[in-house]
């Protein structure tokens, strides 16, 4: 009877694991994609920067003038700081103060314009992609589509980085 059991118990290990093996043959097609590349190259087609850049030029300009008018200001403290009256001096100190009080909240408050519409700007992005590689995966047949820094090893044929790019609109 020990055999027997013996027996049945080998036979059932042998054909599950044949049935894992199989199962593991017709697993999955699993492709790749360099999203980071794919990313840089659609920035560059859509051009987000010079996009945002002329949504930020009026703001960045105004800066440059205060910038300009505090080192103007700070050339005449250098140059006739010595010969001024107090009060002339006093005087312009508080108005440097207050340009380089004024330039800091502007450019913190640029600053956080600039990074909000960038994220914005990059979510849009990453939403095509996601969408043509979704189109690609399924146009191609691929069972998962994963991030080409995660592969160790692929067979290049798998990799789907240009006809997601180019899939995108």
């Amino acid at each position: 009877m020990k055999q027997w059991i013996k027996a049945a118990g080998l036979s059932l290990v042998i054909l599950s694991s044949s049935m894992y093996a199989q199962a593991a043959e017709a697993a999955q097609k699993v492709g790749y994609v360099a999203t980071g590349q794919a990313m840089a190259q659609l920035a560059k087609r859509y051009n987000v920067a010079e996009k945002l850049r002329g949504e930020f030029k009026d703001r960045i300009d105004e800066l440059r003038g205060i910038e300009s008018r505090m080192k103007t200001k700070v050339d005449k403290m250098k140059r006739d700081g010595e010969l001024m009256s107090a009060s002339d001096r006093t005087k312009l100190q508080r108005e440097m103060a207050s340009l380089e009080s004024n330039y800091k909240l502007k450019a913190k408050a640029l600053q956080e314009d600039q990074r909000r519409r960038g994220a914005e700007e990059e979510q849009k992005l990453v939403q095509k992609i996601r969408k043509a590689i979704q189109d690609v995966a399924k146009r191609e047949g691929y069972d998962m589509v994963i991030d080409a820094n995660a592969v160790l090893h692929a067979n290049p044929k798998d990799d789907l980085s240009s006809k997601v790019i180019s899939a995108v609109k």
